[in-house]
């Protein structure tokens, strides 16, 4: 087997940081302090999506991301008692496909996965996350902790007895979400929003200071989910629309989407014009966004280079047409913010 990959060398070779700033943070690190991806996000040098995503791809398990976290189960967070959740830095997040529950960890292994099922009583799919954003989540849930309760004591098989650990060994090849994992919820479940009571020109602020590309997205998509029913943003990749954040009763796996771009479909009429386009919700992409009676794609674009398209549904209230006003100019705010993070490339 071949000798894992550091973290930062997976950060080096994923584009997400600057080789200086990366060199930077490592002379400036003392020893037993801070992990480096949590470093380089409290120094707002990394987002944590691809902090999660470059633990993802060392550590083989599926990375939680900021939408994961804010649509987070309530009803499941006890299911791991406090006391380990505490002492192993790892909570609940949602209901598996399995009858089981998602949890995140931010050292995440198959003897804790076998640990927590032991305890837990229930199929545990593990995921990771920057320590950064664990430690929070722990506290919030769990409350503080005694003052000499410790968190990086791992589970052992004297933990857990004679379970058998080998099911639980990660076989992932590339960096993933949880977003399959996850059951639906269903329609009556809203996700946790933040930044819910912001105006629309106040987001586009947000957009306008964002510093990276995720950061950016979050905004629109934190935005979009109280505008619209659903809402799908593609990246485009070899030929299709991908997709890779959303909401929607309908958008269980946002990472499964992938629309073609040719053909007569709303997603490659945006494509090809550059332009909104709108259809009365006759395709595919009308019944991903929750059968919308007039969904609209409109293109993200880089130059002439169309990079994303940002697909919505119904609005929630108001006029359809103020709704497209805003799409358009959702859009174009995050455009700019896309050419500001290429030439700081």
């Amino acid at each position: 087997m071949s000798e894992r990959l550091r973290i930062g060398e997976v950060l080096l070779l994923r584009e997400a940081i600057d080789p200086w700033l990366l060199s930077r943070t490592l002379r400036e690190q003392t020893s037993g302090g801070q992990r480096l991806v949590s470093t380089l996000i409290a120094h707002a040098h990394l987002d944590p999506d691809d902090g999660a995503l470059a633990l993802s791809e060392q550590l083989g398990y599926p990375a939680m991301l900021q939408r994961h976290f804010e649509r987070r189960d309530p009803d499941v967070l006890s299911a791991i008692p406090a006391g380990l959740g505490q002492r192993w830095g790892v909570v609940a997040i949602g209901r598996a496909r399995d009858g089981g529950i998602v949890a995140c960890a931010k050292t995440p292994t198959p003897i804790l996965a076998a640990a927590l099922e032991h305890a837990c009583k229930l199929p545990v799919a593990l995921s990771v996350a920057p320590a950064i954003q664990l430690d929070r989540l722990v506290r919030a849930v769990y409350g503080d902790p005694a003052p000499d309760a410790k968190f990086e004591t791992p589970p052992s098989i004297a933990d857990i007895g004679d379970v058998r650990v080998g099911e639980h060994r990660p076989s992932l090849r590339r960096a993933r979400s949880v977003s399959d994992l996850f059951v639906s919820t269903g329609p009556g479940r809203a996700p946790v929003r933040m930044h819910s009571t912001q105006t629309f020109d106040e987001v586009l602020d947000e957009i306008d200071r964002a510093i990276t590309r995720a950061a950016a997205d979050r905004y629109v998509m934190a935005y979009a989910a109280r505008r619209w029913r659903a809402a799908l943003l593609m990246r485009i990749s070899d030929g299709k629309a991908v997709g890779f954040r959303g909401h929607g009763a309908q958008l269980v796996a946002v990472d499964a989407v992938s629309l073609e771009l040719s053909g007569g479909s709303l997603v490659a009429q945006a494509y090809v014009t550059r332009d909104l386009a709108t259809s009365a919700g006759s395709d595919e992409l009308a019944r991903l966004l929750g059968e919308a009676r007039s969904p609209i794609a409109a293109p993200i674009a880089i130059a002439d280079r169309v990079e994303a398209i940002l697909a919505v549904g119904d609005p929630h209230l108001g006029d359809e047409r103020d709704a497209k006003k805003e799409l358009a100019r959702l859009v174009d705010a995050l455009g700019a913010a896309y050419a500001r993070g290429e030439r700081v490339r």
